[in-house]
């Protein structure tokens, strides 16, 4: 807009200074056109006119900008929602999966303990019935090399 900050500043000052030293009454002092209140009064209205159009400029680049961004998420919306559907169904029928996945091992799982449970029945009654035979052997042995009351001393 070529209005640089300090400038306007120091206007802004020097209208306000000349303001504040004019007269309090509404008419001016000089009644002519080039008196130093008509240029002041011009110049305010410059910078009235200035500051308008910088309002109504910034309006319209947030009204564009606004628009703009609700574009963009409205294309963002429209390219993602498919996608996004997408990778839902295949959640689903991950989870689906898994899910059918753990029903099976669930079931494996449950008859590999009653196979195992089985096998282990099995093998521990054929140990105790191996103890138990042994031990009718060790005590038919005993019995048949029981010792009597009587020693013997064997001379070395």
């Amino acid at each position: 807009m070529g209005v640089c900050l300090p400038r306007l500043f120091t206007a802004c000052v020097a209208v306000a200074a000349l303001l504040a030293a004019g007269p309090a009454s509404s008419n001016p002092a000089e009644p002519h056109e080039n008196s130093s209140y008509s240029q002041l009064e011009r110049f305010a209205a410059a910078l009235k006119a200035q500051s308008e159009r910088a309002l109504a400029a910034a309006s319209q680049a947030a009204a564009y900008a606004l628009r703009e961004g609700e574009r963009a998420l409205a294309e963002a919306e429209t390219d993602l929602a498919p996608q996004m559907r997408t990778f839902d169904t295949m959640l689903n029928e991950e989870k689906d999966r898994l899910a059918m996945i753990g029903k099976d091992t669930a079931a494996r799982f449950e008859a590999w303990k009653t196979e195992a449970l089985q096998y282990w029945s099995q093998s521990f009654a054929k140990l105790s019935r191996s103890a138990l035979a042994a031990l009718d052997r060790f005590r038919d042995w005993i019995a048949k090399h029981a010792v009597t009351g009587k020693q013997t001393e064997t001379n070395v």
